[in-house]
């Protein structure tokens, strides 16, 4: 009798150091996953802080060039009505003091 006592106190105390084994192994499992999680997430956050940077140069970039086109553009409006303005001024003021005058 007194053996199979020892024998189920035996396997009993072998069951819990299977369920503590079990469960540090989850533990350890669990710790695991959470640094690679966490491992991914900084590692995302990297390539994302990368992609906008070069995004926003690229942008930028662009920008900035037709910030220039639209200053060309302009610049050659400008041009154009002056030049139109030196070569028919004379014209365009007898023109409208002939109207107010009721010529």
């Amino acid at each position: 009798m007194e053996d199979m006592i020892a024998r189920i106190v035996e396997m009993d105390k072998k069951a819990r150091d299977m369920t503590e084994q079990a469960q540090q192994s989850k533990l350890d499992h669990e710790n695991r996953i959470i640094a690679k999680r966490e491992s991914i997430k900084t590692e995302l956050l990297e390539r994302a802080k990368k992609r906008i940077a070069i995004n926003e140069k690229a942008a930028m970039q662009k920008a900035e060039k037709e910030r220039r086109q639209i200053e060309e553009r302009d610049s050659a409006m400008i041009e154009k009505l002056e030049s139109e303005y030196k070569s028919h001024c004379d014209e365009w003021v007898d023109t409208i003091v002939a109207r107010v005058v009721g010529e």
